[in-house]
């Protein structure tokens, strides 16, 4: 049976956390290791996972600082060994047999990613609803990044498996070999100057571009909270919009190469003057994230260039990146 080890960072979420562990405690699929990193929460969140010791494979990190997802992730990703590793938000409960579909679906296509249909969950025990959450990431021409169908009922497109840009970091299953393959110099998967927020976009655009594919398989059901939702994304938190704009032009000064700036082009430009219009009118709590931006733009251009240079796909049609644009379906 093919193992598959799973994480999940924390940080304050000692609310859905048992849900959560629930779900990968009623695998029919079972895991060889559970980590969990916890970002020095003061809820009883690492308790909460201590809890489960009796019931899964598990070792539970915890931080004397919040050190970001991305940081948090690469040390839990340290801790693991299996051929897969499943990356599960602490708000999101998996379908008793997510991890049975997902991997076999994911080996037997060859796919270096794949995520299955997320749905709207509720309350702490993370109750399935109607929404869809995510059905696979997709990428505008503007460098926007979107979940499918987000906010939506689930159609017949969504029904169906396909190849999509990327998998949400909310329960994205991951082939060892493509995240070994794609890290940057001493095994840093998720990109840590990211610190939290975009980080999932940055390596599936990383996993694209050496030809790790990502695979939609919505068989393979999980339930997710999801705190910040993409329709009322202005609510968030100073914080979290600080990292997240600052963050979208890391993303694509690692990632987009002269080709997909000229083909993109004006959309790109105008959502960066949109952006950056909106920092210095109605959300001036987001104006230090364009200054952290600029000042790490020559790190950041650096690492364009090594992915540049090591990139096996140098460019995808624009129709790809467009959501509702040319979608490679899968046989079922």
């Amino acid at each position: 049976m093919t193992q598959i080890d799973v994480f999940t960072v924390t940080y304050n979420h000692a609310s859905t956390l048992a849900a959560t562990l629930e779900g990968v405690a009623a695998q029919s699929h079972p895991v060889a290791r559970v980590v969990i990193v916890d970002n020095a929460s003061t809820d009883g969140s690492a308790e909460v996972g201590e809890g489960f010791r009796h019931r899964l494979p598990l070792e539970v990190v915890r931080n004397e600082r919040n050190l970001g997802f991305s940081a948090a992730a690469n040390a839990a990703m340290r801790l693991s060994s299996s051929p897969w590793v499943l990356s599960l938000n602490p708000d999101c409960r998996l379908d008793p047999t997510y991890l049975e579909r997902l991997v076999d679906a994911a080996s037997s296509h060859g796919a270096g990613s794949a995520t299955g249909l997320l749905l709207r969950a509720h309350g702490a025990a993370l109750t399935a609803g109607t929404e869809v959450d995510s059905a696979g990431m997709v990428v505008h021409a503007s460098g926007r990044h979107l979940d499918r169908g987000s906010a939506e009922g689930l159609t017949e497109r969504l029904a169906r498996p396909a190849w999509v840009f990327g998998a949400s970091g909310a329960a994205a299953l991951l082939r060892r070999d493509a995240l070994t393959d794609v890290a940057y110099p001493g095994g840093e998967v998720f990109d840590e100057g990211f610190f939290a927020y975009r980080e999932d976009a940055d390596l599936a655009w990383r996993l694209q571009r050496r030809g790790w594919g990502c695979l939609y398989w919505p068989a393979a059901r999980a339930f997710h909270s999801r705190g910040l939702k993409p329709e009322v994304r202005r609510r968030g938190t100073p914080e979290i919009n600080l990292h997240s704009v600052r963050n979208r032009f890391l993303l694509r000064w690692a990632n987009a190469d002269w080709r997909w700036r000229l083909a993109c082009f004006p959309w790109w430009l105008l959502r960066d003057v949109v952006v950056a219009t909106a920092c210095l009118t109605v959300e001036r709590s987001s104006l230090p994230s364009l200054e952290g931006a600029w000042r790490m733009r020559e790190e950041y251009r650096a690492r364009g260039r090594w992915n540049r240079a090591r990139a096996r796909h140098r460019w995808r049609t624009v129709g790809w990146f467009l959501p509702g644009g040319r979608e490679r379906r899968v046989p079922t």
